[in-house]
């Protein structure tokens, strides 16, 4: 027997549910490599000399070289995101489809 509309929902609610959670999840792991990372960062005890600090030139080129790679991830992100949105709407139109169909002699 076909799955009522309310329970459809229930399932719909569920699954987004639990992609929260990997999300989630996802994110608690990242900030937890990041106090990793900050807490294995070496003390400075002494503030370096204008000398020792980068250029101007050297600090825009690192991040020039940053900005395009965050915006060829994120392009890349986008594009994924595109495929599944893309596949997601013909699954969803063929569904419309086999469910709605037209009276006969139309």
């Amino acid at each position: 027997m076909p799955a009522t509309y309310l329970e459809t929902i229930e399932k719909l609610q569920s699954q987004g549910l639990e992609t929260l959670k990997q999300a989630q999840a996802a994110q608690l792991a990242t900030l937890a490599s990041m106090r990793d990372i900050v807490a294995g960062a070496p003390v400075m005890t002494e503030i370096p000399s204008f000398d020792k600090l980068p250029t101007f030139g050297e600090l825009a080129e690192l991040s020039t070289g940053f900005a395009k790679k965050l915006v060829d991830q994120q392009s890349a992100y986008v594009t994924e995101l595109v495929g599944m949105f893309a596949v997601a709407q013909k699954e969803a139109a063929g569904a419309v489809d086999r469910v709605v169909k037209p009276p006969k002699g139309a």
